[in-house]
């Protein structure tokens, strides 16, 4: 065996130097953290607000709303559901949108009529109005609700017109500020026509049909008359409707309620002159007047919000959020493609 001093690289392996990069690593990491939750906690934070903020918000047995008291005391309750925006409008509508979709505001309207406590329900209305059909289901709607012993009384807001004004006629008692806008009694249907456009483009819709009338309503061309015919009728069936709820609501002659059902708006106080609402006052005026019919001295006050799990409300978010983009705001001014009979107030 040799005698030679063994060097240390000979026994064993040198031990690494520190590595600097992972300094750096940590550092991007923790940058990247701190970047994420400032763009998720906001949203999470919404989220948690609306489903578990509120400390006085109750179940209602039986659906999936909570109560949030507003004001009164007691068991009894005066329900308020709020009907904003246009009636069946939808594409916007979810759990983090200001106002309730269509079917939030039937669900609502069961509720309260199926629960014994509710005593009466206030609907306040801020609209311009919507689809024939989304208006005529709300009606029907609040029509059950009061064979359920409910009494309802309407609250109009800025503008409850049109459909917002059908609605309406579903209740005992109709609140308007005196200068509500309100009225605009008929229906309308639009269609746009870009059939000269697309000649100045160059462009061309080449169409093989089934039958004559299969393209109605193309906005590549205009109109035939015997088209016109056929929406008119349309849209006359529908007004005759309106005009039918009205009688039934107000009370009024036919001959009258056709001669202010010309389409103008009309104040809350013209409406009151010419018997359209019942009173004029706000909100609080019109839940006195739910007590008054209810023959209570005091009650509740309550409003239903979601009780939807934060999941739920994340994938509601998420999906509105994959919309299509629309950079030059076209879907705003472009009408969808299959044109719907409304009650609806259109400057």
């Amino acid at each position: 065996m040799s005698n030679e001093a063994l060097t240390p690289s000979s026994t064993s392996p040198a031990k690494p130097a520190p590595r600097k990069d992972r300094t750096w690593i940590i550092v991007i990491s923790i940058i990247l953290g701190i970047v994420l939750a400032c763009a998720i906690l906001p949203l999470g934070g919404v989220a948690l607000l609306l489903a578990f903020g509120g400390g006085d918000a109750a179940a209602v047995p039986g659906s999936k709303w909570r109560e949030e008291v507003i004001s009164g005391r007691g068991t009894d309750r005066i329900v308020i559901i709020t009907v904003s925006g246009t009636i069946g409008a939808g594409a916007d509508d979810g759990l983090f949108s200001a106002g309730l979709s269509h079917e939030q505001l039937l669900s609502q309207i069961r509720t309260a009529a199926e629960d014994s406590r509710v005593k009466a329900v206030v609907l306040r209305v801020d609209s311009p109005g919507g689809s024939v059909v989304a208006s005529n289901e709300l009606y029907v709607e609040l029509k059950k609700l009061r064979e359920k012993g409910k009494r309802l009384v309407i609250s109009m807001g800025p503008i409850a017109a049109s459909g917002g004004y059908y609605i309406s006629m579903a209740g005992e008692r109709i609140y308007a500020n005196p200068d509500t806008l309100t009225g605009s009694l008929g229906v309308i249907v639009s269609l746009l026509n870009y059939d000269e456009a697309f000649e100045r483009l160059g462009l061309r819709e080449y169409v093989y049909k089934s039958g004559d009338f299969k393209d109605i309503g193309s906005p590549l061309r205009p109109p035939r008359p015997e088209e016109e015919a056929i929406w008119k009728a349309l849209v006359d069936e529908a007004y005759q409707g309106f005009v039918d709820v009205i009688v039934e609501g107000r009370g009024m002659e036919r001959s009258e309620v056709i001669r202010l059902a010309d389409g103008r708006i009309y104040t809350g106080r013209q409406a009151k002159a010419l018997g359209l609402i019942d009173e004029l006052g706000n909100l609080e005026d019109a839940i006195e007047g739910a007590k008054e019919l209810a023959g209570l001295t005091d009650a509740l006050i309550v409003r239903y919000r979601s009780s939807n799990t934060l999941r739920e409300l994340l994938q509601a978010n998420l999906e509105r959020n994959l919309q299509p983009a629309d950079p030059l705001g076209l879907r705003s001014i472009v009408p969808p493609h299959a044109p719907r009979l409304e009650y609806r107030f259109v400057p």
